[in-house]
This record gives structure tokens, C-alpha cells and sequence, in this order.
């Protein structure tokens, strides 16, 4: 039995490959080159890189965590695809031929559709097989899998799908093939861009207001995930799985308001910008706030967050916007009688930003009671609290910072009582000094018990003695050391070995494995965190010697050896390890002396006869080599103004070097004050 109504026409479906083929065929050519040949190709590297190179190369090729062709290839074809397949809809003679055959509206999407998606689609399917005849036939099976393949086609298919229904959804709206595509990009990145603009123009009005973007939208946004790069080796867990589902249930969800849209659509829109009147007042003022947004946050950064000319920005951009938008739905420059309704939108702007300004809702001021708090975070990184806390999804960092990271830099949460109030007295002194001394920028970030977020962002200055009077019983508690010092929790029947280096010396690293050694350590260790002062772990000096902690499930902490730890470096000279590993003084040579500008001078020269050799002075005197070794770099420095300190440095039978730098504002001894006039004189 065979249904005498169906959905899909065999006639329009023909026709659209008869047409578009060429675009499948070309899009299957450009992956097969990109992946297929690519790979075979990579094999002939063998003999110079070896086989962890390839299956890495492998490995991202087929998880799509390259920003390469097929990714952008992935983000382009599909809205080509559907703005040809629906090209007929944007000029009135194709329109009007196209509805005059007898087809109802319902077949002709469905059918339009349907071909649309198996030219997208079939290059894919193709390209998928060819890998697997590889698996079986080349040398290319030892780094293939048949899952990977299979999760590289399923990738494939379901961003593909979903850029094609976006895009589809988006041309049922306009009458203009350019103005499809421009919305169809506009669309996708249109939620980040909006959230963006309105968080900064917030920060600029209220106090506290916290900068959330983070790589939460890049992790989740499909344009993002394409550009950026799907992480490599990402675990899909029901997070990611319910990304996934998301995108196929979005994609049905355009794909069905299509089919409305252009069920309802009339003839005589094709070559409008917007196909449907109603939706006029949504275009002309949707872009009019995002122009004027746009305004403010430009007019704003140009002066280094100035609030008048944020407000200069606003008036600009949404002027500009208002009529720009007017002038694309009337097709005319004549629009300035419609002036009216850019008064109406500023009223209700004024309104809208007088309120946010006057703090009608108490954010600046809302300070959570202690015993409603669960935990503080604070820190300098966002991502960090959105994956541990929000998404409760660490293993997804573990991309972007990398698994040794995150051992050793653990977010700053804050569960005891003690700390949960000492932050709230914190929050309290942050809102009433606004205008001291400028800081760093850190998030204060209370999960409260109700299972609700209140997220700050101030700027903490640890040298500024208020703010340092406030963070002192926090950096001294015990929580917060064992948070920034994970090895303290060690125990040292867990701990396999130690490793002692100093990346100055030359020297090979020192290892302790023998467990009288290990114990010993390890307490005296745990004294000298214990006793260390705030002074000491806000200061920003450079330390040299590592030590690195490897516990039994071979996980390694590290940790800097502080020049306050006075105990533990006379522990390390008295059992004859430490000159074994670090630095000494009687291992300096010598020490050379150069000007920053003149070595950057000299590496940027194109050929050598532009190339000026460096001046240099070279210092013997051991007074003045322990000072300059040490000599703590300032952090942020003028090139113009630094000079790089070489040390010339030996051990035994080898030679090797170190630098550092040293400002010339520095105050220093008179005899390098002499060697450094000497440079500057030469």
C-alpha cells in the first residue's frame, strides 16, 4: 500500500540536486583533501616525527579540535547550502513561479529541506567510509578507530544540521540572500555579543557589577566550539551528551518555526530586509540597542572608562542605529520624520538606566549574612569557579589549563565560618572605599545556602594597608594555606619521592626518596608554611628552586622553595643536598651586563648589516655578583629602562648561562651603580 499524499516531492527534490550538486561535490573534495589525503600524507612523516605525533594529529582531525578547513568548512557550507536551496523565496519572478506549481507550501519546505540535507549530508557519509577503508588498508588502521571515526561523522552531522535549520529559520524571515547570511552569523553569536555589551555597560554603572563571560560561552556555543577548536580529548559526559541533545532538539525546533514562518510568509516580501511587518519594532529596535551599546562600550574604552563618554557612546550608537535600521525597512534615506519612535526608545531608556544608576534595586550594597553562606570563592579566574562550582564540571579545564595546573592551583573556596565572615567584613570595606587605589581585579563569589549565587568583582590592592589589614587573618588561616599549599596536606607515607631543582644552576635536580629523608622534610615543610606571614605570601619576588612532591598514585605537587624558609634551606646545606641542585655564588663566573632596547635593536635587525652589536660590561667583583643574583626584577618595567643581567655560569667541566633583568631605577649598591653609568655611558 503506498500513501497517494506525501510530504516530500520527488520533482523538487530532483530539481535541487540537478542544481546544487557541484556545491556537495566541492564540499566532499575539500574534506576528502582535508582529512583522508591529509592523513595518508602525515604517514610519509613518520620517519621524521614519530607515531604519538600522528595519532595526535589524528586525534584532532577526528574530534574537530583543529580550527581548521573542515571546522570552518562546517560553519560556512550548510548557511550556503540553505541560502541557495531557498534562494527562490528572495526575488519576486522565481517566488511567484515556484508557488504557482501545484505543490502545497508544507511539500515544498519539507522537500526543499530534504535535498538540502542530503547534499549536506552525503559528502560527510562519504568522506566517513573512505576513513574506514583506510582503517582496513593502510598503515592508517594503527591510528584509526572505528568509534573515533563514527564520533567524527556524528560531530559532523549534527552541527552541520544545525547551522542548516539556523540558517533556513533565518531566510524564512528575510527577503535578502546577503542579509540571510549576514543574520544567520548574526544569530549565533547575537547572545554572547548582547551579554558581552550589557555586562560591561553594568560594570560601568554599578559598583561591584562582575564581569561572568567566561569559557563557559565558548564551550557551549556551536560557532565557539568550531572556531576555537573542540577541546581535544573532551570526555563526554552528561554535560557535554546534554550540550549535544540541546543542538538536536534546537535544530528541530528551527526547522519546525521555518516551516511556520514560511507556511504564513507572503509573496511580495522577496527583496525586503524583514519579511514579516510584525516584526519590524523587534529589527529596528533590536538594533538600535546593540548599536548603541556597541557606542558606549567604544566611546567608554577610548578614555579609560569614562562615564560621560559612555554616555556620549550611547546617544551616538543609538541614533546611528535607529535610523540605519529605519532606512533598511523603508528601502529609502528619507526617514527622519519617523523620529517619534527613537523618542519613545529613549525615554524608556532613561527610565531604565536612571533606575540601574540609582541603585533602585540595592546591588551595590547587598552583603549576604554568614550563616546564609555555604562558600566564598575568591580569585582572579572565573572559568575556574563556573566549572568547579557551577557546572560542577572540573574535568573540562583540564583543556585549557592542563592537568598539572590544576593539581597545583586549587580555587580559592572558603567553607569555614571564620573566613565565610571575614570575607563578608571584606565585601562590607570593598563597597564603602570605592574610590581608593587601584588593585587587581578579583571575583568574590558566595554560594549561598538557598542554592542562589551573589557575584562581585572588585579591585584588591594586597600592598594598600587597609585592604592588606583584612586579607591578613585569611592569607594566615589554615584553610587558605592548605588551599594555595597543597602539599601540606601531604603525609609522607603518601609521598613516593621529592624532587629539588633550580632552574638557574644547570645542575641536576636532587631526588629524595629514602623516608627518614621524606619525613623530615615533609614536617619541616609543614612548620614553614604554618609560620609564613602575610607579608611573605603577598610578596611578588621571583623564586628560583622548585620542589616538586610526587605522592604514591604518582600525582606531583609543586611548590616554590621561599626565601623564608630559612629552616628547611639549612636542613637541605646541612645533609649536603642543596649545592648539589641550586645556585652558589662560587658557581658565577662572571656576570654581564646588557641594555634591554640595544638586544631587542639587535634581534629585530633584518640582515647583518643593519644589526648594531650590543654594548656590554662585565662584572668579576663577588660583592656585587650576590647582589645582582639577588636582585628582585620589578614586575612591570619600561624596556627603556632595563638592563638584562647575563650570568656566566660553571660547573665543573660545563658551562651554561642565566638571565634576569634589573631596573635602572633600582636602588642598588654605588659600585653596581657605577657599572650600570658605565653601560649607559658606553
Amino acid at each position: 500500500m503506498t500513501f497517494k499524499i506525501s510530504l516530500f516531492k520527488k520533482a523538487l527534490i530532483l530539481s535541487d540536486f540537478k542544481r546544487y550538486w557541484w556545491l556537495s561535490a566541492l564540499y566532499a573534495l575539500a574534506l576528502f583533501i582535508d582529512m583522508p589525503f591529509r592523513n595518508l600524507m602525515d604517514t610519509l612523516k613518520l620517519e621524521i616525527f614519530d607515531a604519538q605525533w600522528l595519532q595526535d594529529t589524528v586525534d584532532r582531525a577526528l574530534g574537530l579540535s583543529e580550527s581548521g578547513l573542515q571546522n570552518i568548512l562546517i560553519c560556512t557550507v550548510p548557511v550556503l547550502l540553505a541560502v541557495f536551496i531557498f534562494r527562490y523565496l528572495q526575488a519576486d519572478k522565481s517566488s511567484v513561479m515556484m508557488h504557482s506549481l501545484p505543490y502545497n507550501r508544507s511539500s515544498q519546505y519539507a522537500s526543499h529541506c530534504f535535498s538540502g540535507l542530503v547534499l549536506l549530508l552525503l559528502p560527510a557519509v562519504l568522506n566517513c567510509f573512505i576513513l574506514i577503508l583506510l582503517k582496513y588498508v593502510t598503515v592508517l588502521g594503527s591510528f584509526y578507530t572505528l568509534p573515533k571515526i563514527l564520533m567524527w561523522l556524528g560531530l559532523h552531522v549534527l552541527f552541520s544540521v544545525l547551522f542548516y535549520s539556523v540558517t533556513v529559520f533565518v531566510g524564512m524571515l528575510t527577503g535578502s540572500s546577503i542579509a540571510q547570511i549576514v543574520f544567520t552569523y548574526i544569530f549565533q553569536v547575537l547572545p554572547v555579543g548582547i551579554y558581552t555589551l550589557i555586562t560591561y555597560s553594568l560594570g560601568q554603572l554599578l559598583y561591584g557589577f562582575a564581569n561572568t563571560y567566561s569559557l563557559a560561552f565558548e564551550n557551549t556555543y556551536p560557532i565557539f566550539l568550531l572556531l576555537n577548536g573542540m577541546p581535544q580529548g573532551t570526555v563526554y559526559t552528561v554535560h557535554t551528551v546534554g550540550y549535544f541533545i540541546t543542538y538536536l532538539i534546537a535544530a528541530v525546533i528551527f526547522f519546525g518555526l521555518g516551516w511556520l514562518a514560511y507556511k504564513y510568509r507572503k509573496l511580495e516580501t522577496a527583496g525586503d530586509i524583514i519579511a514579516f511587518p510584525a516584526l519590524y519594532p523587534v529589527f529596528k529596535y533590536g538594533v538600535t540597542f546593540c548599536l548603541m551599546l556597541i557606542g558606549g562600550s567604544y566611546f567608554c574604552s577610548l578614555a579609560g572608562q569614562s562615564f560621560p563618554l559612555l554616555i556620549i557612546g550611547y546617544f551616538f550608537g543609538s541614533v546611528l542605529g535607529y535610523f540605519v535600521a529605519e532606512i533598511l525597512i523603508h528601502k529609502s534615506f528619507k526617514v527622519l520624520h519617523f523620529y517619534k519612535g527613537y523618542l519613545y526608545y529613549s525615554a524608556v531608556i532613561l527610565i531604565l538606566f536612571g533606575a540601574i544608576s540609582l541603585d533602585v534595586g540595592g546591588f551595590v550594597n547587598r552583603v549576604p549574612n554568614p550563616e546564609e553562606v555555604d562558600k566564598v570563592y575568591l580569585g582572579y579566574d572565573m572559568g575556574l569557579w563556573v566549572y568547579y562550582e557551577k557546572e560542577k564540571n572540573p574535568e573540562y579545564l583540564e583543556y585549557w589549563y592542563g592537568k598539572r595546573y590544576l593539581e597545583n592551583n586549587n580555587p580559592l573556596f572558603f567553607e569555614s565560618k571564620d573566613n565565610i565572615a571575614r570575607m563578608t567584613e571584606l565585601h562590607r570595606y570593598l563597597i564603602k572605599e570605592r574610590n581608593k587605589a587601584e588593585g587587581q581585579p578579583r571575583y568574590l563569589i558566595y554560594t549561598l545556602k538557598n542554592g542562589g549565587y551573589l557575584i562581585r568583582q572588585y579591585e584588591v590592592n594586597e600592598a594598600d594597608q587597609k585592604d592588606a589589614a583584612l586579607l591578613k587573618p585569611i592569607y594566615e588561616s589554615g584553610e587558605y594555606k592548605s588551599l594555595i599549599f597543597p602539599a601540606i596536606s601531604l603525609k609522607p607515607e603518601d609521598i613516593k619521592l621529592i624532587t629539588l631543582s633550580d632552574g638557574r644552576s644547570g645542575k641536576k635536580p636532587v631526588i629524595l626518596t629514602d623516608s627518614t629523608d621524606l619525613k623530615e622534610f615533609t614536617e619541616i615543610l609543614k612548620d614553614e608554611i604554618s609560620k609564613m606571614s602575610y607579608q611573605e605570601m603577598a610578596s611578588k619576588k621571583q623564586e628560583h628552586i622548585n620542589i616538586s612532591v610526587v605522592n604514591n598514585e604518582d600525582k606531583t605537587t609543586n611548590i616554590m622553595l621561599q626565601s623564608s624558609f630559612t629552616s628547611l634551606k639549612k636542613w637541605l646545606e646541612e645533609k649536603g643536598y642543596y649545592d648539589q641542585f641550586a645556585l652558589l655564588l662560587e658557581n658565577i663566573e662572571s656576570v654581564e651586563l646588557e641594555n634591554y632596547e640595544e638586544r631587542m635593536i639587535a634581534n629585530n635587525a633584518r640582515n647583518s648589516d643593519e644589526a648594531v652589536i650590543p654594548k656590554k660590561v662585565e662584572i668579576k667583583d663577588p660583592e656585587v655578583i650576590e647582589e645582582l643574583l639577588n636582585i628582585d626584577p620589578s614586575p612591570g618595567y619600561n624596556s627603556s629602562n632595563v638592563v638584562i643581567v647575563r650570568f656566566n655560569i660553571r660547573n665543573g667541566t660545563s658551562n651554561s648561562s642565566w638571565e634576569n633583568h634589573v631596573n635602572m631605577d633600582t636602588d642598588v649598591s654605588e659600585e653596581l651603580k657605577g657599572y650600570l653609568r658605565e653601560l649607559e655611558n658606553n
